[in-house]
């Protein structure tokens, strides 16, 4: 008697908490719903994770929050949803499309690419979707003025290519051309440049560059050579990136070692900090050289950015070995201002200026450089 008695109890509480739990599901559900089909976006936003924070978690609820944030412009909140919703449904459509939208708005090409190769679709948003694609073509032109007689006016140029082989796989290609006069000879240094990116998880992407420079100085020839091997983790508020770069310029091997991490303080790009720690080896030195970059969107399609580069800039490299630093002397301080503006989602616009503090390699006198950069590109 007393056993069925206990029994008949279980079985009242059991039910009673499933109907209340339905009960939940259903008003949570039905709530978010009515938030949704009425456009009342940060409402639902807050709704949505109260109800996720006090157990009621579904993945209805999840792409209503996440379509929230994505309309209203939060991007890195909308993967957050996107993403827990991929953890038990790695085939749900709706995540993967605006996945790939929200990591292509945060400038994450290579994450994209891992959202595309889910897509049951072709096209997003207009655009067909192809494994193998030209991605951007473009050139950039400048000049480098000194405040010396010793150094004249000197000058870089470079074309690129951007290609995608597959839907996780990128290619980058560049030539590039920089002169630069010293007394009575000159410096002719043309270059090379090809990067990959692998992307074979969600969130990780691998990250090869090799990078040719010949350099040309007083009837010597110089072969150099750089090599870059990196890992990227794309996290919920921004990116965290640590590579390595082993190069040979001229007689000098040199080790670098880069941490770098990127924030986007507004869940976009619409105000964002890069800042990138590098230990570099060279000539049995360990130079540390520290960079800060903040940028932020003051007007819809244009981008300012402003960068502050300090420590010992001598045979240093910058965005993934791309641009290397094999000038006659050394950098001491580094400080510029970018700008951007896109026109009609097609042609990006850009211009740098930049001001640097350097030391002759020899003598060890100290002079000032300026430096004016313009450049097109054009996305595919």
């Amino acid at each position: 008697m007393g056993n069925k008695f206990s029994l008949t109890v279980l079985l009242l509480i059991v039910s009673i908490t499933i109907g209340k739990a339905q009960s939940n599901y259903q008003a949570t559900d039905s709530t978010s719903l009515a938030l949704f089909n009425a456009a009342e976006w940060q409402q639902l936003i807050v709704f949505g994770k109260s109800a996720i924070n006090e157990g009621e978690d579904f993945p209805l609820l999840r792409l209503r929050i996440a379509y929230a944030s994505f309309v209203r412009g939060n991007y890195t909140d909308a993967l957050v949803q996107y993403n827990k919703v991929l953890a038990n449904d790695k085939h749900n459509q709706i995540a993967l499309y605006y996945g790939y939208l929200s990591s292509l708005y945060l400038n994450r090409p290579d994450n994209a690419g891992w959202f595309a190769a889910g897509l049951d679709t072709a096209n997003v948003e207009g655009k067909q979707l192809r494994p193998f694609k030209m991605i951007s073509v473009g050139a950039e032109s400048g000049i480098k003025f000194t405040n010396i007689y010793e150094r004249g006016n000197s000058s870089y140029s470079r074309a690129f290519l951007d290609f995608g082989l597959t839907y996780k796989l990128n290619l980058s290609t560049s030539f590039s051309y920089y002169n630069q006069p010293i007394h009575n000879d000159h410096i002719v240094q043309p270059g090379y440049y090809a990067k990959l990116n692998y992307t074979p998880f969600k969130r990780f992407s691998f990250i090869g560059a090799y990078h040719y420079m010949r350099s040309d100085l007083r009837q010597l020839v110089y072969q150099n050579n750089a090599g870059l091997f990196g890992v990227k983790y794309a996290g919920d508020a921004g990116d965290f990136q640590g590579d390595f770069i082993l190069s040979q310029i001229g007689d000098e091997k040199t080790r670098q070692y880069n941490m770098q991490f990127v924030k986007y303080l507004a869940g976009n790009l619409d105000f964002y900090s890069i800042t990138r720690f590098s230990l570099v080896n060279v000539l049995s030195e360990h130079n540390i050289v520290v960079q800060q970059l903040f940028g932020f969107k003051p007007f819809n399609q244009l981008w300012f950015e402003g960068v502050v580069t300090m420590g010992n800039q001598y045979n240093y490299a910058e965005a993934d070995a791309l641009y290397f630093y094999n000038g006659f002397d050394k950098t001491k301080f580094k400080a510029g201002a970018n700008c951007y503006f896109l026109l009609k989602q097609r042609l990006l616009l850009g211009l740098n200026y930049t001001f640097e503090r350097k030391s002759d390699n020899i003598f060890k006198f100290n002079y000032l450089q300026h430096s004016i950069n313009g450049g097109i590109t054009w996305n595919f």
